[in-house]
């Protein structure tokens, strides 16, 4: 039996690395991170809830423990739940898409004969329709052209993550320190002044749109329910608190599905043959009478570009929290056994506090689980996937802290998509082998530089010219 080092032990399902500053699980199995991550609520990771709280001055619930963590989702869920996502917002994205997208028609059309090439900035696009509409979700309104291209701005220099200054530097130091002591989650940390100046901004700009929302009269459910929520606290404390989560809802909302909708509009221009079928098959199925009902059936093809699409990008690439308690959970080692090998199980003690990492995109990539696993294909999810692929492929998350926004992220980039293939003929482009990936202080992954060259469609000049 091979002997394990006391600092570091590896077996089949996840290695465990011990040091001075703690111990860290790194786990590759699927099976053993829905045994981490399904049947129990971990901890968040402290230094990420440090920063957070740092930036906005209040634990968020993204970062959020215990009773803290519950009563605030209890307070948010239901308005982003798959009905009130259906009846009440998806008519407003898909209003929102067709007026921005309208206006690039416009370009693209002009007074020419024929519809002219256009170069777009996906990324930039995708963010500011998605802002307008989450506008209307948390200030009863859809933000105006040019407040949606003032947020995709300063919520960019807000959430950038800036390594090598001598805040960073700092920060570096400071965490290390405070880590030795188990003091993680009291690090303050240091901004570099433009980052600081555009979280300044956003949360003001955040605090006088909730000042308008009230002085018109608008009826906005879910600032009612964060009122509720925080009702306990007084008036400045209530109104910091829900600016708060109202700024870490525009990152998590804006963020990260505007880089799913961009990384789908790359690997369509990467593929001609899928780039024809996805505009072919979006087309057909924009004839479906819309009525925000059950948007996966009406336009299944489309959805199954949203899975495909975070099959091969996975937008949170790091699912990273510290075990809640002292556990014990099996590692399987191979070992010998009179010349023949063989698989044995050892228990192995996690205590309270370590780091638990798990990739998805080992799931999403293997060979073993996936067909040709780096052909970005969508009618793989037009067929019966197996057990192991329904196991291993988790795109918003495992367990109890999985995203509260998935109905509306699978709302708003179907709509999107819709709208977009139904106004544009896409040119075929090589572009998913050169995109620049930037990760943002949140951990989650975005493309930037992304843009695609694209053409009012044919039919939809037609439809201008008649009208």
């Amino acid at each position: 039996m091979n002997r394990m080092t006391k600092s570091n032990c590896r077996y089949t399902e996840f290695s465990v690395h011990r040091s001075p500053l703690g111990c860290e699980v790194n786990v590759n199995s699927i099976g053993t991170a829905r045994a981490l991550f399904l049947k129990q609520t971990q901890l968040r990771y402290r230094p990420l809830a440090a920063l957070v709280r740092s930036a906005v001055k209040h634990r968020v619930m993204i970062v959020a423990d215990g009773e803290e963590w519950r009563r605030t989702r209890d307070a948010i869920t239901p308005h982003l739940a798959a009905v009130p996502i259906a009846r009440e917002y998806a008519p407003v994205i898909k209003t929102a898409a067709e007026t921005i997208f309208d206006n690039l028609v416009e370009r693209s059309a002009g007074a020419a004969a024929a519809p002219a090439l256009i170069d777009i900035d996906v990324e930039s696009l995708m963010r500011v329709v998605i802002s307008a509409v989450m506008g209307y979700v948390l200030f009863g309104e859809v933000l105006s052209l040019s407040e949606a291209e003032y947020l995709d701005k300063t919520l960019s220099k807000a959430t950038q993550m800036v390594r090598g200054n001598i805040p960073s530097l700092i920060n570096t130091v400071i965490a290390a320190a405070l880590h030795l002591f188990n003091c993680s989650e009291h690090q303050p940390f240091l901004f570099p002044r433009e980052q600081r100046k555009a979280v300044r901004h956003l949360l003001g700009w955040i605090g006088a749109k909730i000042d308008a929302a009230e002085l018109a009269g608008a009826t906005v459910p879910l600032l009612e329910s964060l009122k509720s929520r925080f009702a306990d606290r007084g008036p400045a404390a209530q109104r910091r608190c829900i600016v708060a989560e109202y700024s870490m809802m525009f990152v998590a909302g804006i963020e990260t599905t505007a880089a799913a909708l961009t990384f789908a509009i790359a690997e369509i221009a990467n593929n001609a043959s899928v780039c024809d079928e996805v505009i072919k098959e979006a087309r057909r199925e924009a004839e479906a009478e819309f009525d925000g009902e059950a948007l996966t059936l009406r336009y299944p093809y489309i959805y199954h570009v949203l899975r495909e699409t975070l099959r091969r990008h996975t937008i949170v690439p790091t699912m990273l929290r510290e075990a809640e308690s002292d556990q014990q959970i099996i590692g399987k080692r191979a070992g010998d056994d009179s010349g023949e090998t063989v698989e044995f199980g050892e228990t192995v003690k996690i205590k309270r506090g370590s780091v638990l990492r798990y990739l998805p995109v080992q799931g999403n990539m293997r060979r073993s689980i996936w067909e040709h696993p780096h052909r970005f294909d969508p009618d793989r999810f037009g067929r019966p996937l197996t057990a192991e692929q329904k196991k291993s492929h988790h795109t918003f998350g495992l367990g109890p802290q999985s995203c509260p926004g998935r109905a509306m992220a699978i709302t708003e980039t179907i709509l999107i998509l819709k709208t977009f293939f139904e106004r544009f003929d896409l040119e075929h482009k090589t572009i998913t082998q050169n995109i620049s990936i930037e990760r943002n202080v949140l951990l989650t992954i975005r493309p930037v530089g992304v843009s695609a060259r694209v053409r009012a469609a044919a039919r939809r000049t037609e439809q201008r010219s008649q009208g």
